[in-house]
């Protein structure tokens, strides 16, 4: 039988994006009686990983004890691993069956030219850094082969690709007359504090950004008096902060570990969220709403979404904070008394996005 190992990790500096995404694909993969295993660099990662299972054990875990900063480190221990294999077929049968799926910022050429040797490599990009070696190239932000891709045998691109998870498919979503719920995503550590600044302002400044007349004559409710829902994790530098918020207004919401995400994101009005997977599925479901970035690889995403008018882009919050919030807030309140607007940006969003991707990826990995 196939063997797909995911090699991925999640903490405070990298969050839980790479996780998710792995965990969509390696679901979609399980379906297709393919064998998966997740490779993780230190029991951080390991505990990270295991609480977003749906069940105890979902899937085999093995901590490779490397630093996840320098994975060339664990090279000598793939080896092992893969030589294991190799152990109870033909050494070319193995490495025709069994890959080696990356998500990882981290990892280098020579990483995975070695992994290469051992089995199929596939790499889940979004940062177009180097060419890499390896037998499949999956990215999501782009439709053209970039030049980085030509050592790649096969490649996956576009938002076809997405690896949204099965629950995302099909959605059905409705555009309600009032705004009442907002969905805030930030990463699961947000190190700027976005989703608590922005909150501050607007439970605050009693909406000064805003028009005020506009305020009186909407039939619907302002600003303040919208429930947010905030999704996060104790990886949050500002957690203890949000809980706190929370604590002062009763319409603010942590959410933690969410399992069904869409059944959550149907809840909601509109959306504010970085650059990332969650982008992609608040397309899926149809959420009027603004993106912003907060680091390198989340800017080809935010800005595509924004020139095929699908989600406006506020800003990068690193190098215009002030800047960035107003302009979430300015989006906030037009939006909350457009009802015909926030109509044509769903449909529009629906059409982008089917919510098949990791169906589709996992399809090439069985089959290629």
């Amino acid at each position: 039988m196939q063997t797909i190992y995911f090699r991925t990790d999640g903490n405070e500096e990298i969050a839980t994006g790479h996780i998710m995404r792995c965990l969509s694909i390696a679901r979609a993969c399980a379906t297709l009686h393919a064998e998966v295993c997740f490779l993780v660099s230190d029991e951080k990662s390991m505990a990270v990983l295991e609480d977003r299972f749906t069940s105890i054990n979902e899937f085999p875990v093995q901590c490779l004890y490397s630093n996840y900063r320098n994975p060339e480190e664990e090279l000598p221990v793939l080896q092992k691993l893969f030589a294991g294999q190799k152990q109870y077929e033909n050494s070319n049968a193995a490495k025709a069956d069994n890959w080696l799926f990356v998500d990882s910022y981290f990892v280098t050429k020579h990483y995975l030219t070695e992994v290469g040797k051992l089995c199929k490599v596939a790499y889940l990009d979004d940062m177009l850094a180097f060419a890499y070696p390896a037998d499949l190239i999956i990215n999501y932000d782009v439709t053209t082969e970039p030049a980085c891709y030509g050592k790649a045998a096969h490649s996956l691109l576009g938002a076809a690709y997405t690896p949204l998870r099965e629950q995302f498919q099909s959605v059905p979503y409705e555009v309600r007359p009032q705004v009442q719920h907002i969905l805030l995503s930030t990463g699961g550590t947000d190190t700027l504090n976005v989703a608590g600044t922005l909150l501050q302002k607007i439970f605050a400044d009693c909406n000064t950004d805003i028009s005020q007349n506009a305020l009186k004559t909407s039939p619907s409710i302002g600003l303040q008096a919208c429930h947010y829902h905030i999704l996060t994790s104790r990886l949050n530098t500002h957690y203890e902060q949000l809980k706190q918020l929370a604590l002062d207004y009763p319409v603010i919401h942590i959410h933690e570990n969410v399992q069904d995400m869409a059944s959550l994101m149907c809840q909601c009005d509109l959306g504010i969220s970085a650059g990332g997977t969650t982008l992609y599925e608040l397309c899926a479901i149809g959420i009027p709403s603004v993106s912003f970035s907060m680091a390198d690889n989340q800017l080809t995403a935010t800005k595509t979404f924004a020139s095929n008018g699908l989600i406006p882009y506020a800003g990068d919050v690193r190098t215009a904070f002030d800047q960035t919030i107003n302009s979430m807030i300015s989006f906030l309140g037009k939006q909350r008394i457009s009802m015909e607007e926030r109509q044509k940006s769903s449909r529009n969003m629906r059409a982008f996005i089917d919510g098949k991707g990791s169906k589709r990826i996992a399809q090439a990995l069985i089959t290629l």
